[in-house]
């Protein structure tokens, strides 16, 4: 009783008596015990005290046509009032026999699985019906097992009921046709995917940032996903998880809930979340919309030329979801996850399908689709929301890094690979690596040529860029080459004054006065501030190549997470740049390797750019260019 004020713990007792002593006068313990077992408890207790409602006519319409296991149908109950006053349909009871061969994949008008009575359960309405009025109530569902069924279904208005009477039979699955003709027994399980909304902090908003799919895999609420997908990235920060349920497979998702991660691993780029709460912040009670979990498959025993069913939300060409079908192509190697890191695929796949099903003909997932991090797969972006000023030019338009909602997926990551992080979330585990990128490079880096320049920055004599501006300064001082900016608004560069076609840079960095996501690194290439290359880090853990040219900002790599520069400073940079390639290394291991065909030469240095906080301080020493 803690928790409720105590003038009214005794009246509550004395209900409590008084319940006992009715149904103890005169012996009648056993008889109420007896009717509350035999009428199916609670139900049968409205059945006792109720009887037929007045004016109420219901007729249960089942499919005329043979059904077979797979086969979707629809149970359509009309109902009628035919009294003078209006009438309340409060719930519709479903035989339990029903329920345990035939899945229930939606109810229209929409309705909420309520009690299980034992023989049935409930589905709740709030059903005006004037007089002379008619409701009709349709139950879709798909064929999950073969059965004969003849039951009541049961109407309830308060406490009155009306029963109605069906027969339905399902027989076995037909045979599988020698072409590729989906046959009858396929089991498309749409229901059990759903659609996940990142929500962002954009300049202290919270946006729509973007949506993928995801797979329900255990009756209270887990799913799984991509990493990508519900995870942060170096531009956008996610704050929430909003899961949107299939209630209709022509209908747009409903947001129902917010999720939170449980499993990430960025490198896989797969992630497993829970449905936490309603949208009120209320108790979530997932398990109330009866939704069934997808069976685990086995993704080791798939063969090229496998059939394939690929269920999410497409994110371009339309707002429900949608169904794709392939084959098995082939398979990719990728270290560490050996000869099937990833599953290719003939099938077409819309972007935002990125983190659904990948399931065999018979409803079991063997995959996930990946946008990110697919190896040798190329990915066509076709749509892209332009949200964060990321070039820092003042205006974001076309030339800012942008988050890719539409584009084209052929590889899946093989379930195989996910099942350790599902049965930690399942156990309650939470483990997220927000690694983003590729796997942690592995190898040293020895950069070797002759060395041209070597400078400890005793003086200034190979004639840096130095001066002291209003907002930033760049100053040789106790043996280090000395940035500061104390505005957001500002890069600077500090460069030297010769040319050179290819080179190797080397410098150690030390974050005198860091703020947390100033970015610092090298420029090569430079022939004027529209026209130069830069290789960088940043104090948050990411690394990345990009340029301008004629003053557009194009990203060479991609941002990148490493736990070796997450891990804090100093750190000792390399750099190698030249026409056949761009590579960057940190502490001597190699983080990036890329081309671009339209580099030249240019001056080399140094920058610093700070994020979205002033006042960063980085000093550089023991620059070194070395020719290759």
């Amino acid at each position: 009783m803690d928790g409720y004020p105590e003038q009214y713990m005794p009246e509550k007792q004395n209900r409590k008596k008084r319940w006992l002593i009715g149904c103890g006068i005169g012996g009648l313990v056993t008889v109420c015990v007896v009717l509350f077992i035999v009428f199916g408890g609670f139900a049968g207790l409205l059945a006792i005290f109720g009887g037929d409602p007045e004016g109420l006519a219901v007729e249960v319409q089942t499919p005329a046509s043979q059904l077979f296991v797979g086969d979707t149908f629809t149970i359509t109950v009309e109902l009628a009032n035919e009294g003078t006053r209006n009438i309340t349909i409060s719930e519709i009871q479903i035989p339990n026999s029903l329920l345990e061969i035939a899945l229930v994949t939606g109810v229209s008008p929409y309705a909420t699985q309520g009690l299980n009575y034992g023989q049935k359960t409930a589905y709740e309405f709030d059903l005006l019906i004037a007089p002379n009025g008619r409701q009709k109530v349709e139950f879709s569902f798909e064929a999950m097992k073969a059965g004969d069924i003849t039951e009541d279904v049961t109407v309830q208005v308060g406490t009155k009921q009306s029963l109605s009477g069906i027969r339905l039979v399902i027989s076995p699955p037909a045979s599988t046709t020698q072409d590729d003709t989906p046959v009858l027994g396929e089991i498309i399980p749409y229901q059990s995917v759903v659609q996940i909304i990142a929500i962002v902090d954009w300049e202290g908003q919270l946006i729509e940032g973007w949506t993928g799919s995801g797979t329900i895999l255990s009756e209270d609420g887990l799913i799984l996903t991509n990493a990508h997908v519900v995870l942060s990235d170096r531009y956008y920060n996610v704050v929430d998880l909003v899961v949107s349920i299939t209630v209709e497979q022509d209908q747009k998702p409903v947001p129902m809930f917010y999720a939170d991660v449980l499993q990430a691993d960025a490198a896989l780029d797969l992630a497993v979340i829970k449905v936490r709460s309603d949208l009120d912040g209320g108790p979530a009670n997932f398990s109330s919309l009866a939704i069934p979990p997808v069976p685990l498959g086995n993704s080791d025993d798939l063969t090229l030329g496998d059939p394939l069913v690929i269920i999410g939300y497409p994110g371009i060409g339309g707002e429900t979801i949608t169904l794709t079908r392939g084959e098995v192509s082939g398979f990719t190697a990728e270290e560490p996850y050996g000869n099937r890191a990833f599953i290719k695929t003939s099938a077409t796949i819309a972007g935002g399908n990125s983190g659904g099903l990948a399931a065999t003909p018979q409803g079991v997932i063997i995959g996930v689709p990946t946008m990110v991090g697919s190896g040798d797969l190329d990915i066509e972006i076709v749509d892209c929301r332009r949200l964060i000023d990321t070039n820092r030019d003042g205006v974001i338009d076309e030339l800012d890094a942008c988050v890719p909602t539409g584009g084209f997926i052929n590889a899946l990551r093989p379930i195989s690979l996910a099942i350790p992080m599902i049965d930690a979330a399942k156990a309650g585990e939470v483990a997220i690596n927000e690694g983003f990128g590729y796997e942690e490079p592995q190898g040293d880096y020895e950069p070797e040529g002759d060395v041209v320049l070597v400078d400890t920055f005793d003086d200034n004599s190979n004639g840096w860029r130095v001066d002291d501006w209003d907002q930033a300064s760049a100053q040789i001082m106790n043996g280090r080459l000395a940035i500061q900016i104390d505005s957001i608004e500002y890069y600077l560069i500090s460069d030297l004054p010769d040319t050179y076609p290819s080179l190797i840079m080397a410098t150690d960095i030390a974050v005198t006065n860091p703020v947390g996501d100033a970015e610092f690194g090298f420029i090569c290439g430079l022939r004027d501030l529209e026209n130069f290359t830069a290789l960088n880090i940043s104090e948050d853990g990411y690394y990345g190549i990009w340029k301008f040219e004629n003053g557009e900002f194009i990203q060479l790599a991609d941002w990148s997470y490493s736990e070796v520069i997450a891990a804090g400073g100093p750190y000792t940079l390399f750099a190698y740049c030249g026409p056949d390639s761009l590579a960057l290394a940190v502490n001597e291991t190699l983080l990036v390797e890329t081309y671009d065909p339209n580099y030249s030469a240019g001056r080399v240095g140094v920058y610093v750019w700070p994020w979205d906080n002033p006042g960063v301080r980085v000093e550089f020493d023991n620059f070194t260019i070395i020719n290759p």
